[in-house]
């Protein structure tokens, strides 16, 4: 289905002619990678140089390059393709209201490959009472689902354990989030606990466990105490 979804965009590319494809991504924050949906935005027709893309939150709509191509670079008949309507934003109403001045507004076409029963029919008429509850639905599927995905960062974020400094310690890794402990940073019994290793009564990997920290950084912190 999906592969015939995507014959069906690079179709309607062709018959573009003189109106333009553009496409965006988003993703938000910088440790996110936008490698997925640039790959399936150019599989979808969309030249490189015609993919905007930023990196920022999704709760408003102040992001420069969003802004630079609904505000300044479309025109009436063109193109804008996204892989998910999230893309667009977090919360129903604000996707309604984007999708709204792409389409009715601004005069363009906006499609979303995941989520194709939205891209319309081909049959006006249909499309005039079935697109806007499909909208509906899925902008209502997608804030959802932001919500269902903060619920869990939430749910691991408050069963993570805390070290004897009140650090959290990733679920993960085992170690504590934050800065990489140092000699100056370390309790009275801590130091006690390395300068009981390095006196022979302890192994390193026994107190790296116990500290909480890895190797490299109890060796580190030897180096420092010597």
């Amino acid at each position: 289905m999906v592969l015939k979804f995507l014959k069906s965009v690079k179709k309607w590319n062709r018959g573009l002619m003189n109106n333009m494809l553009y496409g965006y991504a988003r993703v938000s924050r910088d440790i996110q990678d936008l490698t997925r949906q640039l790959k399936e935005l150019e599989k979808a027709g969309v030249s490189q140089e015609n993919i905007f893309k930023d990196i920022a939150t999704g709760k408003n709509f102040t992001r420069l390059e969003y802004q630079r191509l609904v505000n300044k670079t479309i025109k009436a008949g063109d193109t804008i393709i996204i892989t998910s309507l999230d893309r667009l934003g977090r919360s129903m109403e604000l996707i309604e209201e984007e999708y709204n001045l792409i389409t009715n507004i601004r005069g363009c076409k906006l499609i979303s490959l995941e989520e194709p029963f939205l891209n319309g029919t081909g049959n006006e008429d249909i499309d005039k009472f079935i697109q806007p509850l499909f909208l509906k639905i899925f902008a209502w599927l997608a804030e959802r689902e932001r919500k269902e995905l903060l619920k869990r960062q939430k749910q691991a974020y408050n069963s993570m354990e805390k070290d004897y400094k009140g650090r959290l310690i990733s679920n993960r890794t085992g170690k504590a989030l934050g800065r990489t402990p140092t000699y100056s940073t370390l309790s009275k019994d801590q130091l006690e606990i390395i300068k009981e290793w390095i006196d022979g009564k302890r192994t390193a990997s026994s107190v790296a466990r116990l500290l909480k920290i890895s190797r490299t950084t109890l060796y580190k912190i030897k180096d420092e105490y010597l």
